[in-house]
Formats: C-alpha cells, structure tokens, sequence
C-alpha cells in the first residue's frame, strides 16, 4: 500500500506541476475568476500527463520510470515559474478564506467528505466498469509497454482517462488511479464557482459544494471511472469561456478542454452546443460579452466547435490504424437485453424536456434516473418563477445558464440514456438556480436567512447520501 501511495504522490505532483504555471498564465491573461484559474490548475494537469503518457505509449517506452519523470518534468516547470505559481496559490488561498468565513459550514463539511473519498480511493478495484475495462485496459497497455489493439470494450476509442491510468498502471497503482480521478471532482466544484462568479454570484463556495454534493457526480469520482472527469472538464469550458468574456482567446481555452472532455467521452460535443447558444444568448440580450455581430457569432460558433471536431477524428483515425476498424465491434455487437432494458421509451423520450423538472429527487432506474442536486430539485422550479416574474437583468442572468443547460438535458439525453453523461447540465443549474437565490434574498432581505438554511440543507443531505457509498467501501475494504 505504500508503494501505491508513493506512485500517487508522484503522479498528484506531476499533475500540480504540470497545471500550475499554464493555468497561471491562461488566469492572467482572460481574467479569469480565481476559482476558474484554480480549477484550470487539475484540468490541464491532467491533460499534460495524458498527453505525455499518449507519446511514450506510442514509440513503445511506457515503463515504471514514467510517475518519477513526469513529477521531475513538473517539478522543472513550477521551478521556472515559481512567481507566477506562487501568485496563484496566494490569491486562490485568499479568495477560499474569504468564501470559507461566509460559508463554514459548508466548506467544512465538503471538506471532510473530500478527505473520506481520498480514503475510499484505497479500496481495490470493485465497480463493474472499472473492473471490466477501465483499469484493466491501464494495465494491459503498462505491461506491452506501448497501445495495443485493446480486448477490452470502449478503450481503443476515445480512452484518454484509460491513457492516464496507464501512468498509474506502471506501478500498478489503483490507489493512484483513483485519486487521480478525485481531482476531477475538486476541478467540478470550482469551476461552478467559477461559472458562478462569471455571471454575478457572490455566494461561489455554496455553489461549489452544491455542483458536487451528488450522487450522480461523487459516487464514482474516486475509482477509476471518467464521467466525473467529463462534466470537470465540460464545466471548466464553460467557466473559461463565460469567464474570459468570451473572448476569442477564452472561447479558443475553452473549445480546448472540450477536445479533452471529448477524447474522454464523445458524447461532451454537446457542451460546443451549450456553449455556443450561450454566445447567442449573449448577442441577443446586447450583453458587453456579446459578438458585435452576425460574423463574430459565427466565427465564435467556428472557434468552439472546431477543435472537438478534430478530437473525434483524431481519435477514429487512431483506432483505425490500430485496430483496423472506425469503431469497435465489441461496442457495436448485439445490444444485451440488460442494455435493451435501458433505453428509453417514446414516452420517456417525449417527456424527456420536462425531467430536469421532476426527476432525481431520490432517485430512480436508468434510462432517466441517477440522483441529482437535491439543491436544484428543491429550488429550480421558484427560481424560474421568481425570474420569470422579476424580468430584466435577473432573468437574463438565470437564462443564460439554465437555457443551455436545459438544452444540452434534452438533446444529448434523446439519443444516449445515462443520466451521469449530463453532470454538466445539472452543475450549470446549480449555478443557475443560485443566481434566483440571490436576487430573492437582495429583493426580500427577510427571506435569505430561510433560503440559505434550506440551501445548506440540500448540501449537506447530498453529502450524507454520498458518504453511505463511501462508509461502505472503506468497511469493505478493511474487512478483506
């Protein structure tokens, strides 16, 4: 076990250290909030240790040697960047005292459920997927010491979290793997603060918890899955872009992290969609941020859509030439009768815009269940009500989340039936719900302590929820 842990230590430092300076420099320029610099710092960490990992894989050198050469590599960069790294770290640290003083009990109480998932990433291997090819495939590819034409489902096409498990694999390190995973959720939370911040929130640290207090995000954020991974790095796209103003430069960073999120999961070039109705929402309502004209919006469409484009055919092309097929036929068989049982029915399909609505409360069977944010299940519903009824800048500021939010549910949900491929979409109507929240509580200052209390609340019951799982694996794993 403590081998493992090194090799995690090793490879949480590469990752660190690779993100640390490019989300410093990346923060400065667009401006970003602090909480979105921060959440850039795991995000391109992770796609540089990938990155690095993809290339050695490819001339056939993976080997044990990897952990301690990218944790040297990291360690050489936050070396030559140490001013810009160590201003970023004072004003990240600055800006959590400052939300940590308003929010002490939720920033505690996130904190501590972080500390017992890292605990809970100890457990060997034991969800289906993992078990079946997430990690097995790592291992595989660690000992042939180059990619292969993988035997196991879905890895030979877009496998860029199986890609840095293989880092972790060199070792044998599921510890590493899963923690590695973990960060993910760290990166969620923040860029919903961050995204949060981008369209006038105060309260980012309540938003943060919120994003990550559920079920559908955290319950498999510390093994060696990638959904998490997906709505992280579809979120931090969002947060850049909105955060930076859309800018071109933003739109440019963020269109990136959706090549990333696409390399991980295909079905993420729907944030592109959200992203880019979120540039037209932006136009329409004469916002500062807005393309000045109808060949800006395009260009801006162009921007964001193109390097997701790229990262689906680099990555066929990639199979192709390994595998010799565009797909992999054990992707493509027969569906099983357990997989035919999970699609959706043409009512389910029909009723499917009004889900985000009514459903994830407790819970329910796939296609459409998973449990949610029972902050948004509890508050979505009056926020739209109250912005609907204030008008004007509140309910500019709530649709430019939640109409894209709503519209990424509804199109990525008709055609795939899993209700964590849209992590995204629920952290955004966190962000969406909070901005009603505010604007009540600054409206009917009697009401904000209320709303507040039963904001906690929702947190703190849907971190309760996920520490059931996480007791669990711990009792389990200490009872081997």
């Amino acid at each position: 076990m403590m081998a493992q842990v090194g090799t995690a230590i090793l490879l949480l430092f590469s990752v660190a250290g690779l993100g640390g300076l490019p989300s410093a420099a990346i923060g400065t320029r667009l401006g970003l909030p602090m909480s979105t610099r921060a959440a850039l710092v795991p995000l391109i960490g992770l796609t540089g240790l990938g990155i690095i990992t993809l290339l050695i894989g490819h001339v056939g050198f993976l080997g044990p040697w990897l952990p301690f050469g990218t944790a040297l590599l990291g360690a050489v960069i936050t070396w030559l960047g140490r001013r810009d790294v160590a201003q970023l770290a004072s004003g990240v640290f600055r800006a959590a005292v400052t939300q940590a003083r308003l929010f002490p009990v939720l920033v505690i109480a996130t904190a501590s459920a972080l500390l017992l998932a890292a605990v809970a990433a100890a457990a060997e291997p034991w969800r289906v997927d993992e078990v079946e090819y997430h990690w097995p495939s790592a291992v595989d590819w660690s000992s042939a010491g180059r990619w292969t034409d993988s035997p196991f489902r879905h890895v030979n096409s877009f496998p860029f979290m199986e890609v840095i498990y293989t880092a972790a694999a060199t070792h044998n390190s599921y510890v590493a793997a899963h923690l590695l995973h973990l960060t993910t959720l760290v990166a969620l939370g923040l860029a919903a603060a961050g995204l949060a911040r981008a369209v006038g929130v105060r309260g980012t640290a309540a938003v943060a918890a919120a994003a990550i207090a559920m079920p559908v995000a955290w319950d498999q954020a510390y093994v060696a899955y990638n959904d998490t991974a997906v709505g992280a790095f579809s979120a931090g796209a969002v947060a850049v872009a909105l955060g930076g103003r859309a800018t071109m430069p933003s739109l440019w960073t963020g269109a990136g992290l959706i090549a990333v999120a696409v390399s991980v999961k295909p079905s993420a070039i729907a944030t592109a969609g959200a992203i880019g109705l979120m540039l037209l929402l932006l136009m329409a309502t004469r916002d500062a941020r807005a393309p000045q004209s109808i060949v800006q919006l395009l260009k801006g469409w162009l921007v964001v859509a193109t390097p997701a484009v790229l990262a689906l055919g680099f990555w066929l092309t990639r199979e192709q030439l390994i595998t010799g097929d565009w797909t992999n036929p054990l992707d493509s068989g027969t569906p099983s009768a357990d997989a035919l049982s999970r699609l959706p029915t043409d009512l389910q399909q029909v009723l499917s815009p009004l889900l985000p609505f009514v459903s994830g409360i407790i819970g329910a069977q796939e296609p459409w269940g998973g449990r949610t944010s029972l902050v948004v299940q509890v508050f979505l519903l009056p926020a739209i009500v109250f912005s609907v009824w204030r008008g004007g800048e509140v309910l500019r500021r709530f649709a430019l989340v939640a109409l894209p939010a709503w519209a990424h549910w509804v199109v990525l949900g008709l055609a795939i039936v899993r209700t964590r491929f849209h992590i995204v979409s629920w952290v955004m109507l966190v962000v969406a719900v909070r901005v009603a929240i505010e604007e009540a509580s600054n409206a009917y200052p009697r009401t904000q302590r209320w709303l507040e209390i039963i904001w906690a609340a929702g947190v703190l019951l849907g971190l309760i929820d996920v520490s059931f799982e996480m007791v669990r694996t711990i009792r389990d794993y200490l009872a081997l």
